[in-house]
C-alpha cells in the first residue's frame, strides 16, 4: 500500500485515492502505527504532501484535493503516535519544506475547497504543538500573517488558527518576540468581537502567554482599548474567570 502511495510518474491519482483512505482507516483502528511507521509512512506521506503541493501550483486539475485530504488525515493521525523527536527524522524532510508545503495546499484550499481547511490547520497544529522546530520554521518562513488571514473563514478555522499561534507562543519568550510586533493583537482583538465561546476562549489564553511572555504587550493592549473589548464577555460562564485573570493582569502587572 505504501509503495502504491509513492509520489512520482507511475502514482494513479485514483488508485492512490482508494490506497491512502485505506491507510486513513488502518491507522484510526490503530492496529499497529508504530509499526507503520517503522516502515516509512511518515516519509511516504510527507513526500506525497510536497508533491500534492507542486502539482497545485503547476495545474487547474480538479480531484487533487480528493488524495489531499486522507494524506492530510493519515499524517495527522500519525504524529499523534510518533515521539516528537524522531519526526522529522522519520518524514527524512526539512520542517520548512513540510510547513511551505502545507501552506500552498492551504491556499488552494481556500480558492478551491475551503472546507479541508481544517484538516490542514489540524496538521499543522499537530506538527507544531510540542515541536519548536516546526515552530521556528512558521516563523522564518513569515507564515504567521498568512495564516492570521484565515480567521475571517469561520469560527472552526478561527479556533484551529488560533491553538497553532498558541504553540509557538507556548515556546517561550523568544518565539513571542517573533510573533511581536506585527498584526496579532489587532487580529485578536477583532475575534473578541466574536460571539463564539471557543474562538474567544482561544484568544483568551493566547492574550495570557503574550502578557507572560512578552514586554510590552500589556501595554499596547491597553492602548488599543483591550479592556472594553474584553467587558462583553465578562458574563459568559465559560470565559469568566480568563477574562478576569487578564483584566488583573492588565490592570496591575
Amino acid at each position: 500500500m505504501l509503495q502504491l502511495l509513492q509520489p512520482g510518474p507511475k502514482l494513479n491519482l485514483g488508485v492512490a485515492v482508494e490506497f491512502a483512505w485505506c491507510l486513513h482507516y488502518i491507522i484510526c483502528s490503530q492496529v499497529n502505527n508504530a509499526l507503520l511507521i517503522t516502515h516509512g509512512a511518515l516519509s511516504t506521506l510527507g513526500l506525497l504532501l510536497l508533491d500534492l503541493a507542486g502539482a497545485v501550483q503547476r495545474t487547474e486539475d480538479a480531484g487533487l484535493e480528493l488524495l489531499a485530504c486522507p494524506v492530510l488525515r493519515c499524517l495527522s493521525n500519525l504524529l499523534t503516535e510518533a515521539a516528537v523527536e524522531a519526526v522529522g527524522e522519520q518524514m527524512q524532510l526539512r520542517d520548512e519544506r513540510v510547513v511551505a508545503a502545507l501552506f500552498i495546499l492551504l491556499q488552494f484550499f481556500l480558492q478551491k475547497q475551503p472546507s479541508l481547511l481544517p484538516e490542514g490547520l489540524w496538521l499543522l497544529n499537530n506538527l507544531t504543538a510540542n515541536s519548536p522546530s516546526f515552530c521556528t520554521s512558521l516563523l522564518s518562513l513569515d507564515l504567521i500573517e498568512p495564516l492570521l488571514r484565515l480567521l475571517s473563514v469561520s469560527n472552526v478555522v478561527s479556533v484551529l488558527v488560533l491553538t497553532v499561534v498558541c504553540n509557538v507562543a507556548e515556546k517561550g519568550p523568544a518565539y513571542c518576540q517573533r510573533l511581536w510586533p506585527g498584526p496579532l493583537l489587532p487580529s485578536l482583538l477583532d475575534t473578541l468581537v466574536f460571539s463564539d465561546t471557543e474562538v474567544v476562549g482561544q484568544s483568551l489564553e493566547l492574550l495570557q502567554l503574550l502578557f507572560l511572555y512578552q514586554p510590552g504587550a500589556v501595554q499596547a493592549f491597553l492602548q488599543q482599548s483591550g479592556l472594553q473589548a474584553l467587558q462583553r464577555h465578562e458574563e459568559v460562564a465559560q470565559l469568566q474567570d480568563r477574562v478576569r485573570a487578564l483584566q488583573q493582569t492588565a490592570r496591575h502587572g
